[in-house]
């Protein structure tokens, strides 16, 4: 796409690995690009009008119809929903470029249905502003990327013993259960995402390894972050000034320690009680980030909710999911609350998978043989 006008050759880069590599885009596909309106002035669904113009040029440069599409719809805690123009909308395309912070696939399973039921391709951009497509982040190979996750996720095997520790005092030791969570119909925790029958979702850039899950598990873990998705209805900000202790005996979570955040936690877990049972307090998934380079200054990106949607990918970070109970008919929602810690060391059988915050897994001779594809390009 170098020889369109007005984008700089890394911002270039980024959209033509976005839409070549990650969506994918063929001559004649119908192509969906929304947005929201609230993103470009302060809003949680952060986007700038230049971004979306240069997918926008790059997706009908490749031959396919572009349809761009600018919603005005806040969130309502509880009753997020898709709006109607946009389920229309997907009836007719073949990819949804997706630039929502709110509208997400995980969380809302009305979303999740869509995606499945109408068999388009939903890419989550979270590369939403030109300042962000211009960063490294956004112009390291997705296929590199891609082969991380998978060489990254070999070692969860059903049965495998895992421990996990920090110098901070964090200690959980557990066993992976087998793939047979109904929210993610996966054929094994190592499967490509295009290997994936039922969904096509790809985030662009990638950003974890599926949610491993877990039997066996006890012990300690100190968050100091948490995916801000849910963080804002919480009422805490997305990185802690106090980090929280959560005690787990046997997949339970039976204490919740720390400063203001953690009293905040306390009292919307006994909320969430109140709407969907005692499982928010079950504790039977973790996993991790996968991009080397998912960090962003505050001056590329000064929204701190934002940036910590980025920093979630970061291959030094590791997620612990609280709660995580599935949706059901009086709440169709999943809650994917985490807690997060980094510079964590976790080993699953005789594989380390984490070294204080490395993941292994970049080292690995296929990784090394897919860097070698792409000269030059941040992160190889």
């Amino acid at each position: 796409m170098t020889n369109l006008q007005g984008i700089p050759r890394g911002a270039a880069v980024a959209v033509d690995d976005l839409l070549d590599n990650c969506a994918e885009i063929k001559a004649g596909q119908e192509v969906l690009i929304l947005s929201q309106i609230d993103g470009l002035y302060g809003g949680d669904n952060l986007v700038d009008e230049q971004a979306i113009a240069w997918i926008q040029a790059a997706v009908q440069h490749r031959g396919a119809n572009p349809t761009v599409i600018w919603i005005d719809e806040l969130a309502r805690v509880h009753e997020w929903r898709v709006p109607p123009v946009v389920r229309e909308a997907l009836k007719g395309c073949h990819v949804m470029i997706n630039n929502s912070f709110d509208l997400v696939f995980e969380e809302i399973v009305e979303f999740k249905n869509l995606v499945a039921d109408f068999g388009f391709i939903m890419v989550r951009n979270f590369a939403t502003t030109a300042p962000l497509l211009c960063t490294p982040w956004a112009q390291t190979p997705y296929e590199l990327i891609s082969e991380i996750r998978h060489q990254a996720s070999l070692p969860f095997r059903e049965g495998a013993a895992w421990e996990l520790t920090h110098e901070n005092g964090s200690h959980l030791k557990g066993i992976v259960k087998a793939t047979d969570n109904p929210l993610f119909p996966i054929p094994s925790y190592s499967a490509r995402r295009t290997e994936v029958v039922g969904y096509s979702y790809r985030p662009w850039p990638e950003w974890v390894f599926p949610p491993i899950e877990v039997r066996d598990t006890s012990g300690v873990v100190i968050i100091d972050r948490m995916l801000s998705w849910w963080s804002r209805y919480i009422g805490i900000a997305p990185f802690f000034v106090d980090p929280i202790k959560l005690t787990v005996e046997n997949c339970r979570i039976v204490n919740i320690e720390g400063g203001a955040e953690a009293e905040a936690l306390r009292r919307f877990l006994h909320e969430m009680a109140g709407r969907v049972g005692n499982a928010v307090y079950d504790f039977t998934q973790l996993h991790s980030g996968v991009h080397p380079l998912a960090h962003v200054e505050p001056d590329v990106c000064p929204s701190l909710i934002y940036r910590r949607v980025i920093d979630h990918s970061h291959s030094s970070n590791i997620h612990v999911h609280i709660g995580a109970p599935p949706p059901a008919p009086g709440y169709p929602y999943w809650m994917h609350m985490t807690g997060d810690i980094r510079g964590a060391t976790w080993r699953v059988g005789d594989k380390l998978v984490h070294d204080r915050g490395h993941l292994t897994a970049i080292d690995s001779p296929e990784v090394l043989a897919v860097a070698k594809k792409f000269p030059g390009r941040p992160g190889c």
